[in-house]
């Protein structure tokens, strides 16, 4: 396999029309679900849509970050239900909740440093050191659910996740959906205007080449490990937050929305490409499809089946296209 030239690093990348595609399946599929239902295009239901994307969101973050770079991270899903029990534990042995939360988040920070040293130190395949992290998170899961069965979180924990705006009438907005949209536009504008994280594209792209340039590879992506569990950290510490109570089956199954979503949204197996913008489009695509199947009262347990297809299409995909342009 022929690697890229050194002076790809300076090109400007030529806009790409497939990475429409996601926006127009997104915009289709709203479309025909609008058009052949009466209960979908209401403020309550949108608002619904969102809002269940929100949560999500918070850990597609670092997972199309480490996608952009090559690498994967397989322990999202665990992380989701890890870290929202793992506080609530901490708030049942009488830790206030603000020192509860820091330690929360500095121990799943902590998970994720492991992770990204593993992979940069021993250049173990990041898809098998997460996959054993997935695995020891959700033994620990289950052994925190039931410790905590029957013990339902402190008020300050499940205020998190319900603080809303009232615009007036019936539209009243969860402050977690603006959080989104303002962290969308923050994260999209940095990923492709600021050297900072155009580094992450770089290493993807090139890994020998990005070294020559004198970008440290190994430290940007032991912060991204980092990163990837923190923000998967925060989205199950707000799931948590909204369902109140221990519960091992959150997670289950995130780490391959996100990976479809990431994919969907143009991130590449190969590295070098991702956008946070169109991984959270690609989210909402998924949740509008979970939803077009209670509507028209489909199974929603084939909601997996038509993931799981939708991933295998998108990998097909990505290995054809990008293949072609490495060889």
């Amino acid at each position: 396999m022929e690697q890229k030239s050194i002076s790809t690093l300076n090109n400007k990348k030529k806009f790409n029309w497939t990475s429409l595609t996601i926006i127009a399946l997104a915009l289709a599929l709203f479309g025909g679900l609008w058009a052949t239902s009466d209960t979908f295009f209401s403020f309550a239901n949108i608002h619904s849509l969102i809002y269940d994307t929100s949560f999500l969101f918070f850990g597609v973050i670092g997972f199309t970050y480490l996608m952009i770079m090559g690498e994967i991270d397989l322990s999202v899903g665990s992380m989701y239900a890890f870290s929202g029990m793992w506080l609530g534990m901490l708030c049942s042995w009488g830790l206030p909740f603000l020192p509860a939360l820091v330690i929360c988040l500095l121990s799943v920070m902590f998970i994720g440093a492991v992770n990204g040293f593993l992979v940069v130190r021993f250049r173990v395949p990041s898809m098998m050191i997460t996959l054993g992290t997935m695995t020891a998170l959700a033994g620990l899961s289950n052994l925190l659910s039931s410790n905590l069965y029957g013990y339902y979180y402190p008020e300050a924990y499940r205020a998190l996740a319900r603080p809303s705006i009232n615009f007036g009438g019936e539209y009243q907005v969860f402050v977690l959906i603006i959080i989104m949209v303002v962290v969308i536009a923050v994260l999209e504008f940095a990923l492709h205007r600021t050297t900072i994280f155009r580094k992450m594209y770089y290493v993807g792209e090139n890994l020998d080449t990005a070294k020559i340039y004198g970008i440290k590879a190994a430290k940007i992506k032991m912060i991204t490990f980092i990163i990837s569990a923190l923000t998967a950290g925060i989205g199950g510490i707000l799931i948590g937050s909204r369902v109140a109570y221990a519960a091992p089956t959150i997670g289950i199954g995130y780490e391959f929305q996100m990976l479809t979503a990431a994919v969907l949204g143009g991130a590449s197996l190969f590295g070098g490409k991702g956008s946070i913008f169109r991984a959270a489009v690609a989210l909402f695509f998924l949740q509008m499809i979970s939803n077009g199947m209670v509507i028209h009262r489909i199974d929603p347990l084939l909601q997996m089946v038509i993931v799981g297809v939708l991933l295998i299409i998108a990998v097909y995909l990505d290995t054809r296209v990008n293949k072609a342009t490495t060889v």
